[in-house]
């Protein structure tokens, strides 16, 4: 899907709240001051509400766009969300997936001409926590690893073994027309991986935006309390089974990272108390097949 310079585009902004109401919160708050008519960009917003209890209709700031307000009453897996709000919106030309603590920017915005005048159905940002780039990346195996600003190509690029956060993430109805989609045996870690992965099985290039984004990242941040971060961690090995199915013996070698990984965090964080981690490669192992989610 190739648009012209002075074509105006349809994008849906798809943005997932959870605990904080979505007037509060970074993403939506940002997306209300941005330019839309000079990036020639005919915006709507997808809003899914992703907390048990709801903040409401009302809870939606004013956005320069049609805002279409969804709530199921239960905490529902990413990628089903993601899948929903996309085959409801089947108009659209382009879908943007954003959480809720994105700062978008009119850079970013203005970003997305290029690509769009691009034959690439798929485009990814820049990521920064702390400055440092942690997406996109690439993948080789069942292990993955941020590439360094110096090495990162804008434009299009491969799309073999890449890999990215999905915040920012911009779709087109084009890829998603032959059958791409969010696999919905995961539900928050490794969502994207997946996608991506799936992806590149499907088309040979990505387009890397020249812009970025700072996020937070819940892996990365010091002062955790061991319990929060030891179950994060928990979470993001035992999605690694559905992420890399496709992989020979797969899961004998997750099970070997997640021996390595364990001692690495237990010596990164000086406490012994994460080699607990590596009972987790036992249950890969096993002949179970469910998985935490």
């Amino acid at each position: 899907m190739t648009h012209t310079q002075n074509q105006r585009v349809h994008v849906n902004f798809l943005v997932v709240v959870y605990s904080t109401s979505p007037g509060l919160t970074t993403t939506l708050k940002s997306l209300a001051n941005l330019n839309f008519q000079s990036a020639r960009i005919l915006p709507k917003f997808s809003i899914w509400d992703n907390s048990e209890q709801g903040f409401g209709e009302a809870s939606v700031p004013t956005l320069p766009g049609e805002i279409t307000y969804y709530h199921s009453g239960k905490n529902e897996r990413l990628s089903t969300v993601y899948n929903t709000l996309i085959s409801n919106s089947a108009e659209s030309d382009y879908f943007i997936v954003l959480d809720d603590d994105s700062s978008v920017t009119n850079d970013y915005v203005s970003s997305l001409d290029l690509f769009f005048r691009s034959t690439v159905p798929v485009a990814v940002p820049q990521i920064l926590f702390n400055h440092n780039l942690i997406s996109p990346g690439i993948i080789k195996g069942v292990r993955g690893r941020a590439l360094n600003v110096q090495d990162l190509v804008t434009g299009p690029v491969p799309s073999k073994n890449i890999v990215a956060m999905m915040s920012g993430t911009v779709i087109s109805k084009e890829a998603l027309s032959r059958g791409l989609k969010f696999d919905e045996r995961l539900s928050f870690y490794g969502v994207d991986t997946r996608f991506f992965i799936d992806y590149a099985n499907y088309y040979s290039e990505i387009f890397i935006l020249n812009t970025s984004i700072p996020h937070s990242s819940a892996l990365r941040e010091g002062g955790q309390a061991y319990t929060k971060k030891v179950q994060r961690f928990r979470n993001l090995i035992l999605s690694r089974p559905l992420v890399f199915d496709y992989v020979k013996y797969h899961k004998f070698k997750i099970s070997f990272y997640v021996l390595l990984f364990s001692l690495n965090t237990c010596l990164k964080e000086k406490n012994i108390r994460y080699l607990s981690l590596m009972l987790l490669a036992l249950h890969i192992l096993s002949p179970r097949k469910s998985y935490a989610r």
